[in-house]
């Protein structure tokens, strides 16, 4: 029961929906390249069995720091560490601020710095995870275009090949706009974020301060 209770929103958004979302990303292809595959995945594994896969897969995202990979994000959190050290201690690690400044916003019940930070977190796995499905359908065009015959195999039928380059082409696209998409989204929720940290700092300064054992001026 404590175990659960532990359980947040944050924990879920953070771990299980990129998870889940790295699973849809895999199954995608299968449904178009080989349906029953997919079929068979998702019957054998179950709803109980993807959730924990989810799980397991949201674990190994946040490992790879997959939304590290996103345009831009040293930048934005080189600034936002800078402001950090600049407001509380410019010694300490940018790091351990951050958490300081977490385990303070949360004795005070103000929920929303976990939930923001995770869901950009989230917002950049799936940016990362769009591109790269984007660019494995952009490859398969070209597979398509070069080595293909003329009749291919897709959705359980065959199929002209200009149909399949077609279709896998719009694929393609789709996926690039949506990356491109949770890109500035992910930007966005990245930069209001790190300001509602800094706005948190500001108010609580002292005592934060007083608990990372700086002396106040």
């Amino acid at each position: 029961m404590d175990l659960f209770e532990k359980i947040s929103v944050s924990l879920l958004i953070w771990y299980l929906v990129p998870g889940l979302g790295l699973i849809l990303f895999f199954v995608c292809p299968l449904l178009v390249l080989n349906p029953a595959v997919a079929k068979l995945f998702v019957s054998t594994v179950g709803p109980f069995g993807i959730v924990i896969l989810g799980i397991i897969l949201g674990f190994l995202l946040d490992g790879l720091r997959l939304y590290r990979f996103r345009p831009r994000y040293f930048t934005i959190r080189g600034k936002f560490f800078g402001d950090l050290q600049a407001t509380i201690a410019p010694n300490l690690n940018p790091y351990f601020i951050q958490s300081c400044i977490s385990d303070v916003a949360k004795s005070k019940n103000v929920t929303g710095l976990s939930l923001h930070h995770a869901i950009w977190i989230m917002l950049g796995d799936f940016t990362i995870l769009s591109f790269i499905e984007a660019f494995f359908w952009t490859l398969f065009v070209l597979y398509l275009w070069l080595f293909a015959p003329c009749t291919y195999h897709l959705f359980d039928s065959d199929m002209p090949k200009n149909t399949a380059i077609i279709i896998c082409s719009l694929s393609s696209l789709i996926f690039w706009l949506v990356g491109f998409r949770f890109l500035s989204v992910s930007k966005e929720d990245q930069n209001n974020t790190n300001r509602m940290f800094i706005d948190f700092a500001n108010q609580h300064r002292d005592e934060i301060r007083r608990l990372l054992n700086v002396l106040l001026p």
